[in-house]
């Protein structure tokens, strides 16, 4: 499995601002590399920010599906969410697990002899016949684009050697990608999302969801129009978000009577990627209008910014420098955000400083600043002078600034 998290957001063009203290530099993990057996796949990345706040967040639109959640692709910000933690069955949208599970134990291009397994599956199928032998690869796309069960049922077999075993690997899949697996957590029953004994939250789907579109093999698939499957015809996909919502990219329907209507749906627009999950939505086309309702939401009612900044102070004989690191965050449109830096009085020679970030007037995360041992000081009017003293001075810093001076004067 082949994965680097894609920088969608776009930085924010800068603006220069004269500031007396500060200096702010404009600003996700990978997973596993590639191999043909158990591989290890890592969590994405944790948002700064994790999930709305009460104050300048917009209100949720009004969706008809009683489950739903609206996720930043690349940070992972929570936007908008109603009953995101209720675990309940979500019928085929668990075959996202299916595929994560698939591409790291086996190679895409692997052949896989379908068997008997696959006949009198009920539900969505492909029509697959004992004897044929398909690819992961084109497994994967009866999976994720025609929802096929009995593609599902061979694909668990030929890699996991049978049902039970690929179910086990699906455990350990989210295991790895930090899900809870238990009678408390998420619950794996089967590789197709058939059975409703099987549990998972919007917010399990989210995590999954991050991780699939992650990674560029199964993108692809996801996001196809159509798909031409093995002595097939060409069949369209599923999810009819594709190829009718502006930038849609994915990712996967599902339905069974305890579930109701469901489906999990991105989109990339202005180098932002959403992802909207509806979960027990009523008779189509209702999961797709609801869907589309939050997607529209998420890109008119926030934007995305990175934030990064450098402060250095001079002080007697030398500077030291508080370094933040790059954060991106995604937040209301034209709502300020940006980090405050505390500028100690008697600054330490290197170390760490927790630094609040705030949206608006409220402070909403904190991170962990990197103060540089001292280097030598420039030469010039107020060198070695005492101590830089900053008595109550904050530097808040905009996603948007950027400082023309980051020096302190001696006191």
């Amino acid at each position: 499995m082949s994965s680097t998290y894609p920088r969608h957001v776009a930085a924010p063009r800068a603006r220069r601002v004269t500031a007396a203290v500060l200096s702010l530099v404009a600003m996700l993990g990978s997973l596993a590399a590639p191999t043909s057996a158990a591989a290890d796949i890592e969590p994405p990345p944790r948002p700064l920010i994790e999930g709305p706040v009460s104050v300048d967040w917009p209100a949720a639109p009004e969706v008809a599906a009683p489950v739903h959640l609206l996720v930043d692709a690349v940070t992972g910000q929570v936007l908008s969410a109603e009953g995101a933690d209720e675990r309940r069955p979500v019928a085929s949208t668990v075959k996202i697990l299916t595929a994560l599970t698939a591409a790291a134990n086996a190679d895409l291009a692997e052949e896989i002899e379908i068997g008997p397994e696959v006949l009198d599956v009920p539900g969505a199928s492909v029509e697959l016949l004992p004897g044929e032998r398909w690819t992961v690869e084109e497994l994967l796309e009866g999976i994720m684009v025609r929802s096929g069960n009995d593609a599902a049922i061979a694909l668990a077999t030929g890699v996991g050697g049978d049902t039970e075993g690929f179910v086990e690997l699906m455990r350990r899949t989210a295991r790895q990608l930090g899900l809870r697996v238990g009678a408390s957590g998420v619950e794996v029953t089967s590789p197709s999302g058939l059975d409703d004994d099987q549990r998972f939250t919007a917010r399990d789907l989210a995590t999954l969801t991050r991780v699939l579109l992650a990674d560029a093999d199964l993108r692809a698939i996801v996001g196809a129009e159509e798909v031409a499957l093995p002595g097939r015809e060409p069949d369209e996909n599923r999810n009819l978000l594709i190829g009718d919502y502006p930038g849609a990219t994915g990712v996967k329907t599902g339905y069974t009577e305890a579930s109701g209507n469901s489906v999990v749906a991105s989109a990339r627009r202005d180098g932002r990627e959403l992802i909207a999950i509806v979960l027990g939505g009523g008779p189509d086309p209702e999961r797709f209008r609801d869907a589309a309702t939050l997607l529209d939401h998420g890109f008119e009612a926030f934007e995305s910014r990175e934030l990064a900044a450098e402060v250095t102070l001079l002080v007697a004989g030398g500077t030291r420098t508080i370094l933040t690191p790059r954060a991106d965050v995604v937040v209301p449109a034209r709502v300020d955000v940006g980090f405050e830096i505390p500028i100690p009085i008697r600054p330490p020679d290197a170390g760490s400083v927790p630094v609040p970030v705030r949206l608006g007037a409220r402070q909403v995360a904190t991170v962990a600043a990197e103060i540089d041992p001292p280097r030598e000081a420039p030469t010039g009017d107020g060198a070695g002078i005492g101590h830089a003293v900053a008595e109550g001075v904050y530097a808040a810093l905009r996603a948007d600034h950027v400082a023309d001076s980051a020096q302190a004067d001696p006191v």
